[in-house]
């Protein structure tokens, strides 16, 4: 896996999910992960982003995103994640 292009292409997913209004991120909450699988310079790479509470208070979610390589010999994962805050209502 090029992890630079797997990367790129996580941190762009994350943030699509991270732009959506407060209202759909929230629906995404403790769902399944959402996934996504590409094709990296020939390599198939699967995206995986999830949203869970951040706090009990409800304030903030954590996105957390994996990308999953194509070895079969050596498991190839990136894992990121970033805390957004939800506005009050």
């Amino acid at each position: 896996m090029q992890k630079g292009d797997a990367y790129l292409a996580l941190v762009r997913e994350m943030e699509a999910v991270s732009s959506l209004p407060a209202r759909e991120l929230l629906a995404l909450v403790d769902q399944a992960a959402r996934v996504r699988v590409l094709e990296l310079q020939g390599e198939r790479v699967e995206l995986e982003v999830r949203v869970t509470w951040e706090d009990s208070m409800g304030r903030s979610v954590r996105i957390t995103g994996h990308a999953l390589g194509p070895s079969t010999l050596l498991h190839e994962r990136l894992t990121e994640s970033m805390v957004i805050g939800i506005p009050a209502e």
